[in-house]
């Protein structure tokens, strides 16, 4: 395999044994210069073995069939995600393999097994490479792995890993200083544990620019609708709601984040009060907000559709404020219908992308774009509006959306195949645009783009600069889309300076005296172990707090109190089940399997579970060794203990101790047999 020379540069500390972050542009060829690396590691060491790390599942086939493929000839390579069916037998399947490359999460659930056949050491590996490693910070879970990784390093382990970190944006960590970057980059070449960071040399820069071409830069602004009866009749129907909650100095900032901010806070502190009315309208009010920057983000119809959607689902008719609040909507129906179709009021955003499309998609050329958005809703919008828009119709335009695997309550996710076969058709011209969220920003190996447009999108310097690394091909333009004089504009002006800012801190910690450096490194190593222990400690501390049997839980929409928290263990440390053979009474079961795409090692999904009372999602039950367990999702209940009600978002931030679930006894309870 050759390299070029920059590529050479890049990596020779690491061809020398030594940990090191390898710095270069998106397109540049990191992956490419590290299963070089790889090679050469293999090939001098007897028994060496090669975990390739990545965040998204995605990534896992990709670096296999697309990179690391090449290593076939030589050594066994293997690939194991989340949705494949190695995972299963993680650890057996690395004791039979010369590189392995998995989700971060895989080998740290490997490290902190307690089951003898599934646990493996780090030591079990002689070279770690970590992709999109500047992910390595605070609870991430790259960092949950170095931090074992530096406790053993300074407890004096022998026969660690080496490390070997690939970015294109280190970023710096929120930090708008010189000095605070420096102390950023230092930070992350401190938790990867890097003797260095490297990059091509001052004379190879021209070849990394020749190969990695710099999209030009426009700025499309546009101003706000002129007239807005649609957004303005919303607003009223909130301040109607509010009323009727009768709450002094609620916010009136409608159509913000802002605002939806301090409604969820609402709803929250309305739940662990057990306020119905107000949790039941604070609910609603969000959904119109959502509505809010549906209209300003797309059409007034999509904005329209999530409503209806919304009002259109089962609600519980016995209860009055639900009652008031679809009353409400359907007065209204009518004429935010009428709205959401006159033309007059369109979005003047979606001119400014018509007239991009339009000039950079013609007939008969090959360009080939991606459009970043916010949210899934608004991928899906955009394209809905790409298809209704007669001058954008016809067969030089080939759209889809592309968006991520994680669950929501808004939108279907799409399955890890569905995001295949997107990028399989863009990468061979079946598609040629694709309307996506921050999911193709990052490592996704997609096809030279021409035009990359950011859609009235806010995020930091490290976002802005992946998304322009999919700008790669000749003459490429990266378009940001916004309103004038909006936060979007001011956050991409400050991003291009954090760029500068980023690359002046990389460059001085490359140019500081070696004892200077490695001393520093130290410091912060150790202050960092001592931090997380610090933290760990804390956590045990908070989870026994208060006996579970004095723990009760209550369903977060009626506010019927359904168990207490003796009633809760844990399947396979993770999955929060109720043990109590009469909680039964407390819930409805949906019709129908909840279907994954993978299969799980001792279990497998049932139905969804909702509220006897009120239908409140609560969660659904698992079919574990033939034994049926409801598994709660904590958020769908107030927890409360002897000092107070709350709500939490993780079981994990619960302050009582859970016991792990013991089959055994559970069936011997359960069915009267001693086994």
């Amino acid at each position: 395999m050759e390299l070029r020379e920059y590529q050479r540069d890049a990596v020779a500390p690491a061809l020398r044994g030594r940990n090191c972050i390898v710095w270069l542009p998106t397109g540049a060829g990191k992956t490419r210069a590290a299963v070089h690396v790889c090679r050469r590691h293999l090939e001098s060491r007897r028994g060496g073995r090669v975990a390739v790390l990545v965040n998204k599942v995605h990534l896992v086939e990709q670096h296999a069939k697309k990179e690391f493929h090449v290593l076939q000839d030589a050594f066994r390579v293997t690939a194991v995600s989340g949705d494949s069916s190695h995972k299963v037998f993680f650890a057996s399947v690395v004791r039979q393999s010369d590189v392995v490359i998995c989700t971060a999460q895989i080998l740290q659930n490997a490290l902190v097994s307690a089951q003898e056949d599934e646990r493996l050491e780090l030591t079990d590996f002689s070279l770690l490479v970590i992709d999109e490693c500047h992910h390595t910070h605070k609870e991430a879970i790259y960092n949950k792995i170095m931090v074992n990784y530096l406790q053993r390093k300074l407890s004096g382990q022998q026969e660690l890993p080496q490390v070997l970190g690939l970015t294109a944006s280190p970023g710096t960590g929120g930090a708008t200083s010189f000095e605070g970057a420096v102390q950023h980059i230092l930070q992350l070449c401190a938790n990867l544990d890097t003797d260095t960071i490297t990059s091509a040399q001052e004379e190879a820069e021209q070849q990394v620019q020749s190969h990695v071409p710099e999209p030009r830069k426009q700025y499309d602004l546009c101003q706000e609708r002129a007239q807005d009866p649609f957004g303005e009749r919303l607003k009223e129907v909130m301040e109607r709601i509010q009323q009727y909650m009768e709450i002094p100095s609620l916010p009136q900032d409608f159509g913000t984040q802002v605002y939806e901010q301090r409604i969820v806070e609402l709803e929250n502190r309305a739940a662990e009060t057990l306020c119905r009315r107000t949790r039941v309208c604070a609910l609603h009010l969000r959904k119109y907000n959502d509505a809010l920057l549906i209209n300003d983000t797309v059409r007034m119809v999509d904005a329209f559709q999530c409503l209806q959607q919304f009002y259109d689902t089962q609600k519980d008719t016995k209860d009055p404020t639900e009652r008031f609040l679809s009353a409400t909507f359907e007065e209204n129906r009518a004429t935010l219908q009428e709205l959401a179709g006159d033309r007059r009021y369109q979005n003047p955003r979606l001119d400014k992308l018509e007239a991009i499309l339009r000039e950079h998609f013609q007939p008969l050329g090959a360009s080939r774009g991606i459009v970043f958005t916010k949210t899934r809703q608004s991928a899906r919008s955009l394209l809905s509006w790409l298809q209704d828009t007669a001058t954008l119709c016809g067969p030089h335009i080939r759209a889809a959306v592309l968006t991520g695997a994680g669950y929501s309550n808004q939108t279907r996710p799409m399955t890890q195949n569905e995001q295949q076969d997107v990028i399989k058709l863009f990468r061979n011209g079946t598609l040629n645009l694709l309307f996506s969220t921050s999911v193709a920003e990052e490592g996704l190996d997609i096809p030279e783009c021409n035009i990359v447009v950011r859609y009235g999108l806010m995020t930091n310097e490290i976002a802005m600069m992946q998304a322009q690394g999919r700008a790669r091909a000749e003459n490429s333009v990266y378009f940001v889309l916004a309103k004038a004089n909006s936060r979007e504009v001011s956050r991409e002006l400050l991003n291009e300076e954090l760029v500068e800012l980023m690359e002046r801190a990389i460059r001085a910690v490359q140019a500081m005296p070696e004892q200077e450096y490695h001393l520093k490194i130290r410091e912060l190593q150790q202050a960092a172990i001592a931090t997380w222990l610090m933290k760990e400690a804390m956590i045990s501390e908070r989870q026994q707090q208060h006996d579970p049997d004095t723990v009760h839980l209550y369903c977060v929409n009626c506010g019927v109190v359904v168990c207490c928290g003796g009633d809760i263990r844990t399947v396979d440390g993770m999955h929060h089940v109720n043990v109590n053979p009469s909680f039964g009474l407390h819930y409805r079961v949906s019709s129908g399997k909840i279907q994954f795409q993978r299969a799980f090692k001792d279990w497998e999904p049932g139905c969804r579970i909702a509220c006897g009372e009120c239908s409140q999602d609560w969660g659904m039950e698992m079919l574990y060794r033939h034994v049926k367990l409801p598994i709660l999702c904590i958020k769908n209940f107030v927890v409360e203990t002897p000092a107070e009600k709350r709500r939490y978002k993780k079981w994990s931030a619960v302050t009582f101790p859970i016991k792990e679930f013991d089959y055994v006894e559970y069936c011997s309870s359960t069915y009267g047999q001693s086994f």
